[in-house]
């Protein structure tokens, strides 16, 4: 894809703003630049899709850019926050802080290195499982962005031709 395609416009909406039990309520809304349909929310600001970052908008049918990029072309900082976003990252570290309450409160007589290890393997599994569902998207993204450079470069040798 040419990254030269208009980008997605990008609407952040927080509606309980003023109410401090509601505050954390709040969604992004990704729209087509061209109609203005909307294609995508998210409730987690900053999320990481994988793709090649085209999209045909299913209202107009025009092309633009959806913010989606594949695995190799990502900073460090955005492929950690597609393995750990937000309420992954919130969910991993409760369950690693009930875990070790969990061996700090009972008694001391009963604890022994397996337990350790167990508890916080049991903790962590959840993350661990995440972490390896969304590996299975990295290697897809990994094989597209592979297969579209050496399509790109079949495509330049035949044009030299």
């Amino acid at each position: 894809m040419t990254r030269h395609a208009a980008a997605a416009i990008r609407e952040d909406s927080n509606p309980f703003i003023f109410l401090s039990f509601l505050m954390f309520v709040r969604w992004t809304t990704y729209r087509c630049p061209h109609c203005r349909g909307a294609f995508r929310r998210d409730f987690w600001p900053y999320n990481v899709g994988l793709g090649s970052g085209e999209r045909i908008c299913g209202k107009c049918g025009k092309v633009f850019d959806d913010g989606a990029r594949e695995w190799p072309e990502l900073k460090l900082v955005k492929k950690l926050r597609f393995f750990l976003p937000p309420g992954m990252m919130v969910m991993s570290f409760s369950f690693l802080l009930l875990g070790i309450g969990m061996l700090v409160v009972a008694p001391r007589d009963e604890v022994s290195w397996l337990a350790v290890v167990i508890v916080l393997a049991g903790s962590l599994a959840p993350t661990v499982v995440w972490c390896l569902i969304r590996m299975l998207w990295v290697l897809r993204s990994i094989r597209r962005y592979e297969n579209e450079s050496a399509s790109m470069r079949r495509g330049l040798e035949t044009a030299g031709h």
